[in-house]
């Protein structure tokens, strides 16, 4: 649920925009696209789920839950984690 939000989210304009160009190599610096407060904000998000992540993930180990991540969402999710500067390793190994 988590992961299929941050995604949606980050699949729509303005997010898409800049997402797609950075990770498909179009563009070679993200502050072509945006401001510095639209990173920080952006980043801020990034960590936001990354600790939404964690949590999950310890609920889910607890009660013996079912791995039910897909590899086109967790590749989203890390793409635009590693624009940010953040590492999603401990989350996704």
């Amino acid at each position: 649920m988590i992961g299929d939000h941050y995604r949606d989210k980050w699949s729509v304009p303005p997010y898409q925009g800049y997402l797609s160009q950075a990770v498909e190599g179009t563009t070679t610096n993200l502050f072509s696209l945006i401001t510095r407060p639209e990173f920080e904000s952006l980043k801020k998000e990034v960590k936001e789920m990354k600790a939404l992540l964690i949590k999950a993930k310890i609920y889910d180990e607890k009660n013996n839950e079912p791995n039910c991540e897909m590899e086109d969402k967790i590749s989203t999710l890390k793409k635009m984690a590693e624009l940010m500067g953040v590492s999603l390793d401990e989350v996704f190994k």
